[in-house]
């Protein structure tokens, strides 16, 4: 997951991450270091407030189609 890397990239700590999506710091902690998937709620957030799409952050891009 790259959450820390974006976060810290816009210079924001957890707190203020967690904050702005409605979030405890602890919950985007576990979220951060891969102990807790966070809902689609969560996701959609994060994606919005870093500017990047789910699949980049959680899931660096290994998304494939099904047929």
């Amino acid at each position: 997951m790259r959450l820390t890397e974006e976060r810290e990239a816009k210079g924001l700590t957890q707190k203020e991450v967690a904050d702005k999506i409605g979030i405890t710091q602890a919950s985007l902690s576990m979220i951060e270091r891969g102990e807790r998937v966070g809902s689609d709620k969560t996701k959609i957030k994060l994606s919005k407030l870093y500017g990047k799409t789910i699949d980049y952050l959680f899931f660096e891009g290994k998304i494939t189609k099904r047929d």
